[in-house]
C-alpha cells in the first residue's frame, strides 16, 4: 500500500496526513478481497514545537517508503506524549497493522477513540482491523459510526461497500454506499463505476426473475 503525505504542514497549526488509495484492478471477488481505503484528515493542533513536528513529519516520511516498522519507533512515543492527535494515533495503527500487529493496532485505536468518539479515520480503520480478521458485524459496526459521525467520508462508504457486497451479500445497501462513496471522490473511480453497473444488473434480473414467478 502506498503511503502519500501532505508536505505543505503550517507552522504550529496543522498535522496533517493522507494515507494511499490503492488501486483496484477489476471487480471485488470473494476470493480477492479488494485492498481496503485508508486515509487521515487535516487536524488543528495547539501550539506544537518545530521539533515535535520534525518528528511527526520523519513518521510520514518513513511511511511513505513503507518503512513501517521506523515510523511505528516514532510515532509510539510521540502518541503517547500528544494523546490529542487522533490521526497520528490512526497512522500508528495503520503501521502496527502493516507490520501484523493487529491486535495492537486495535488496542491503540479503541484508547484513541475513547477520547475522539468523532474521529471517522480511526473508525474506519477499526472495520478495516474486524473485517480482515472475519469479524463482518464489528466491522459493520466500526463503518457505520465512521459514516455516522461523517456522513461525506467517502472512504468509509467505499469499504462499507465493500464489506456489504462481498461479506454480507447485500448488494442493495452496498450499492447505495458505492454510489455515495464515488459522489463524494474528486474524481470518477471506473472501477466503482462497474461495480455498481454490474450489482445493478444483478438486482433487475432477480427483481425480473421474482416477477416472472409471481
Amino acid at each position: 500500500m502506498r503511503y502519500l503525505t501532505d508536505n505543505v504542514l503550517k507552522p504550529a497549526a496543522l498535522l496533517a496526513v493522507v494515507l494511499g488509495l490503492a488501486a483496484c484492478a477489476g471487480g471485488p471477488t470473494a476470493s480477492a478481497p479488494t485492498t481496503p481505503r485508508t486515509a487521515e484528515v487535516a487536524e488543528a493542533a495547539t501550539e506544537v514545537a518545530p521539533a515535535v513536528m520534525r518528528q511527526y513529519t520523519d513518521a510520514q516520511t518513513l511511511m511513505s517508503v513503507e518503512d513501517y516498522a521506523g515510523a511505528a519507533q516514532i510515532l509510539e512515543p510521540f502518541v503517547g506524549q500528544y494523546p490529542q492527535f487522533p490521526a497520528a494515533a490512526t497512522t500508528l495503527a495503520i503501521a502496527l497493522r502493516e507490520l501484523g500487529r493487529e491486535d495492537e493496532a486495535l488496542a491503540r485505536l479503541e484508547t484513541m477513540l475513547v477520547s475522539h468518539d468523532g474521529y471517522a479515520p480511526g473508525w474506519n480503520e477499526v472495520g478495516i482491523l474486524h473485517r480482515q480478521a472475519g469479524r463482518f458485524a464489528d466491522a459493520e459496526a466500526a463503518y457505520l459510526k465512521a459514516v455516522t459521525v461523517k456522513p461525506d467520508y467517502a472512504l468509509a462508504h467505499f469499504n462499507y461497500g465493500i464489506l456489504l457486497d462481498l461479506y454480507l451479500a447485500r448488494p442493495k445497501q452496498a450499492l447505495e454506499h458505492y454510489e455515495r462513496y464515488q459522489s463524494l471522490a474528486p474524481d470518477e473511480d471506473k472501477d466503482v463505476k462497474r461495480w455498481i453497473a454490474d450489482i445493478s444488473r444483478r438486482i433487475a434480473r432477480a427483481t425480473q426473475a421474482a416477477q416472472v414467478a409471481q
